[in-house]
Formats: structure tokens, sequence, C-alpha cells
């Protein structure tokens, strides 16, 4: 089982995913109040918000709900603005995000822009997911099109852009090239999960192309293509399930003793090496000042198996970066779906 952390800026978005889920219940944050649903997919535990439009919004409420829940994984699901190469109701999941907004402005404007990849391994899933096509299956709603699917950059700014004449769109063709849609939140959305080193990516459904948008979306183009964007996020678990890492009983000492060797020989400078710990969320100031690498990788462990180490991290989030460094090093003791 994993937890999932899926958030929309739109009642509209936050219905089209609900729909997949079964067993909710209404959660609210203790400290702020924050309203949010929890359901089941498939025995997964997914955690369900609504954030608003906007960059700011979403980084608000994506940080705080990665602090309250811990997700395993984070997607922000919902509707975008096709910019090139995409028709209404095809998917774009996101290989990186493009914050166009930032720049200098001097005697002409000199952009600066922010752009944030996405999750290495939610990309791979989800250029898999697309390669498969059985996400289709799951669209709960009916097209005149068959949709396609795109893992490709998305930028994201604070405006609504809604002509092929506005300054915006010329800007985004002239300096942001290589981005098939447009949305309001991506940018504050990964920019949130960076200190968390949570692994995330966006899922947005097209429903305009920018010009005639108001025309388009009352023609109910925003329910198909977020319809769309949910079944793609949800094949997107059911794949991420597979492949799951089951790991052995971390309460035996021997699974302790190799994991703390390959640790070594993966990382002979310590914990510290490449920010591993750091990046799975771990508190390195916990790590032992033993002059023995082995030592203080042992010691890390056993704080970890005793339920230490740091706020953020787990055996799975450890495991998750190892993944992303050395894909292959760790299958001789994990078992895999």
């Amino acid at each position: 089982m994993i937890k999932v952390l899926i958030q929309t800026a739109l009642s509209l978005e936050f219905a089209a995913v609900k729909a997949f889920l079964k067993n909710t219940k209404v959660i609210r944050h203790p400290s702020t109040g924050s309203i949010y649903n929890k359901g089941k997919y498939n025995e997964n535990e997914i955690l369900l918000v609504e954030t608003g439009t906007g960059n700011v919004r979403s980084a608000d409420e994506t940080g705080r709900a990665i602090e309250y829940f811990q997700p395993d994984y984070v997607f922000f699901v919902g509707v975008a603005g096709g910019l090139k190469d995409v028709k209404i109701g095809d998917v774009v999941a996101s290989s990186k995000i493009i914050g166009f907004e930032m720049g200098k402005d001097d005697t002409e404007f000199k952009p600066r822009l922010d752009t944030i990849p996405s999750s290495y391994i939610l990309e791979q899933v989800a250029k898999h997911v697309k390669r498969e096509g059985h996400w289709k299956q799951l669209i709960k709603i009916e097209n005149d099109d068959v949709p396609e699917a795109f893992v490709q950059p998305i930028a994201a700014g604070e405006k609504v852009v809604s002509s092929n004449k506005s300054a915006t769109y010329t800007y985004l063709k002239k300096y942001c090239s290589d981005a098939v849609a447009i949305d309001m939140e991506g940018n504050g959305f990964l920019i949130a999960t960076r200190p968390y080193h949570a692994h995330a990516i966006e899922v947005r459904g097209i429903s305009d192309l920018i010009e005639n948008k108001a025309e388009t979306d009352a023609e109910g183009s925003q329910p198909r293509a977020v319809a769309n964007a949910a079944a793609f996020c949800f094949e997107m678990i059911s794949q991420i399930e597979v492949a799951s890492v089951k790991l052995p009983d971390m309460t035996s000492l021997e699974f302790r003793k190799v994991l703390v060797d390959k640790l070594v020989e993966l990382y002979p400078q310590g914990p510290e090496q490449d920010d591993i710990w750091k990046r799975a969320g771990g508190d390195i100031s916990i790590i032992s000042n033993s002059a023995s690498r082995k030592s203080q990788w042992f010691n890390a462990i056993e704080k970890l198996y005793l339920g230490g180490g740091g706020k953020g991290i787990s055996i799975t989030t450890l495991m998750n970066e190892i993944k992303e460094d050395f894909p292959k090093a760790i299958q001789p003791f994990i078992k895999m779906d």
C-alpha cells in the first residue's frame, strides 16, 4: 500500500478525482482547519485537497499537506490550456514546470525562468502509462475524440491567457517554446514539494487551446479534460503500486546488517554523501561523529529502526532516493511485486 496526496485547484477537478475513491471521509488539519478527503483506491490511501487557483495558494496547501500526511507520492490534477501539439481532451504529465513570470524589468524585460523538473520516478511511470494506453479504459466521461497523452513541459504563471494575440502568449512562444500547456499552479506546487524531497508531478487535461477559451469552456470541455486527467493519474497510481518496493522485515538484525553493508558500498563517505540522508527526509544532525563510516551508517539505520532519524524519513523514502541514484543496486535485497 502507498500513500498518495492529490491536489486540485477547482471543485470540478476535486469531484473528478473523488469519483475514483471508496470509503471517503473528511479530515481536518488540527492547526489550520484545512479540510481534506481521505479515501481508498485499490487499497492505497489517497488524500485529496482543493487548493484554490494560483501558485501561491498551491504552494501553501502543498507544503502543509505534505508535512501533515507525509505521503509517498504527490500529484496535482486539473485542467490546462494547450499551447502546441495537443487537442482538447488530451492529457499532459509534466516532465518539468517552467515558471515564466520571473525576470528583470529593464529597458526590456529579461526572463529568468524558474524551471523545476518533476520526479524522475513519476516521469518514468507517466511515460510507461502513455505507452501502454490502458488509462483510457478508466475514463468516466464520453469523449468525442480519442484522447492522447504527452509527457512534456508545462508553463505556469499567474494569469489566465485567453488570446493567442496577447503579450503573454507571444512571450511564451518566444521563451517557453518547449511547453505544450499552461496552468496557474504548477510552479508553486513543485517549489513546495522540494524541501520535503517528495516525488511529485502534474497531470493536466487540455480544456482549451487559448483562443476562444470562454466559448470552449461553455461547451463542457473542462469536465471532459479533467476526467481524462484523473483517469491517467489513477492508472499511474496503479503502476506505482505494481512497481512498489517490498522490503524484508526491518526488525531483523540480519536485514539491517545487509542494508548497512550496501549503504557503505554505495555511499562510502557516510550518510552525508550526496545528501542522501537529507534527500530522504532525514535530519543530518542526528548522525554520529564516529570516524568509521560504517558505524555512522549503522547508527543511522538503528535510529531509523527505532522511529528516529528525522521527521520526514522512512525506510521507503530512503530506498526511493537510493533507487534514483543507483536503480539496480538495491535489487539483491528487496522484492518487487
